[in-house]
């Protein structure tokens, strides 16, 4: 037998060589140069004031809500007073809409107008008459909420789904016919579908299908359509179209996010991003777990973490958290695009993502489409799901890379109290689980040709430093 070596784990995957992974599957965890935990949700909390360290969570008990099913955020602008607010609209399953103001010590929401809608409406903001408009588009009607003033519906006009404005220009996508673009040079929404030597439209007839979503970036203008990306180029008046990316499979719209310096957005075939000029394919390994059907899939972004909320099939017989009952998504995949490094967290069926920025703090608010129903949610780095901890996983690839017979001595772990180690080596299988937060050391004998590693854990806290396996050649 000849001298003792090692195999030591200091990182915990690689996330730009996707052809030799040290990670094969992992949930809960963020796996850099250690097993960090994983972020989760916590109830939305809001500041009463700008000064203020304590917070109110949105009270719905007084309302006919069982089910939250949609919110947005935007800041309006009063001319009168120079003021900036910062609102948040939320859609019950009443089919009503709701309004609360930030900074505010009142966390009631109050019905809105008397606005009622079929669907969650989108909410855009606009200009129109030097003052800020607020667009609240669905899938019945459309209505327009000028500031100072009460709403009012637009009728016989197409329903806005996206917008943009670029160089003076605003761009839109509507529900139908979704092969149309309208442009409005006095910026007016108002204007859509009515052609006019302020207004018009583009026709997109080719084979990368409808417009989708509509997205100003790098001081141009691109269309996300079902199978591809086209560039608007408008010059004195006359808008022209260019195709920039044909995709084999279906781009799903509403994962389309600017994130950075790129926009993200996924296919059947994993996740991509666009810089302007081409799309590249990420590091981000899902194309595997993806299903077949992940048009509930919805995306955002605050900083540089892209946050997408998707149904994953993680190839096990297992069933965490939301997987328990019926559900539409089933994991958040976080990706920080400096690095492509990610995390999946596992066990939250997420509707909507909405991200919140203000001059005091920035964080994603979620909605659900089962389990917290009633509740707003907001991403954290909890490594919960409000009072659950996320159950952790993480498996290795092959450690024994030459396949010779070695024996195995020594497990030496640094992690917190209660990880679970499990080895699988040949057809057999032997686990330790740490007694204390720090170093551990386990003793055995173990002669074997293929061995993996397994670590997992219950609670919320089970972050794992390094892991050093003994080992004699044959």
């Amino acid at each position: 037998m000849k001298e003792k070596n090692r195999i030591e784990i200091n990182k915990f995957n690689n996330f730009t060589d996707l052809s030799d992974p040290l990670a094969v599957s992992f949930y809960n965890y963020l796996p850099t140069d250690k097993l960090y935990n994983s972020w989760g949700v916590e109830t939305a909390k809001f500041p009463t004031t700008k000064e203020s360290s304590t917070g109110w969570e949105l009270n719905i008990a007084d309302l006919d809500i069982t089910k939250i099913c949609g919110a947005t955020y935007f800041k309006q602008y009063f001319s009168d007073t120079g003021v900036i607010q910062h609102r948040i609209l939320v859609y019950g399953d009443d089919k009503k809409v709701y309004i609360n103001q930030l900074f505010d010590e009142d966390p009631d929401l109050y019905w809105l107008y008397n606005l009622e809608f079929n669907s969650a409406p989108v909410t855009l903001v606009f200009k129109k008459d030097d003052a800020d408009a607020i667009i609240l588009t669905s899938t019945d009607k459309m209505v327009i909420w000028k500031t100072n003033y009460s709403p009012y519906t637009i009728e016989d006009v197409p329903i806005i789904t996206s917008m943009c404005m670029n160089e003076g220009v605003l761009f839109c996508t509507i529900k139908e016919p979704a092969f149309k673009i309208w442009y409005a040079t006095d910026l007016d929404a108002e204007n859509v579908g009515n052609i006019s030597s302020n207004s018009g439209y583009i026709s997109l007839e080719d084979e990368l299908g409808d417009a989708r979503k509509i997205v100003a970036f790098n001081e141009s203008v691109f269309v996300f359509r079902d199978y591809g990306i086209s560039k608007i180029n408008y010059v004195k008046n006359e808008a022209t179209v260019s195709q920039v990316y044909l995709s084999n499979t279906k781009i799903f719209t509403n994962t389309v996010n600017v994130c950075g310096n790129v926009i993200i957005f996924m296919t059947k075939d994993g996740l991509y991003s666009f810089n302007g000029v081409k799309v590249t394919k990420t590091s981000v390994d899902i194309r595997d777990m993806l299903t077949d059907n992940n048009d509930s899939a919805v995306a955002s972004s605050l900083g540089n973490n892209y946050m997408l909320a998707l149904k994953l099939d993680f190839k096990d017989d297992k069933t965490v958290l939301c997987e328990e009952g019926t559900h539409v998504n089933n994991a958040i995949v976080i990706v920080d695009i400096t690095d492509y490094s990610y995390q999946i967290i596992r066990g939250v069926d997420v509707q909507s993502l909405l991200p919140i920025k203000t001059e005091v703090f920035e964080k994603m608010i979620v909605t659900f489409n089962s389990g917290n129903v009633s509740k707003l949610g907001q991403i954290t780095n909890n490594s919960s799901c409000f009072e659950t901890p996320l159950p952790k996983y993480w498996v290795s690839g092959e450690l024994n890379k030459d396949y010779n017979v070695k024996l195995f001595t020594k497990l030496t772990v640094k992690a917190d109290i209660d990880v679970k180690f499990n080895l699988k080596y040949d057809d057999k299988n032997i686990s330790f689980t740490t007694y204390k937060t720090g170093v551990n050391e386990f003793c055995f004998r173990i002669c074997c040709k293929q061995i993996v590693l397994e670590i997992s854990s219950s609670k919320a806290q089970a972050q794992v430093d390094n892991v050093i396996l003994d080992y004699y050649e044959y």
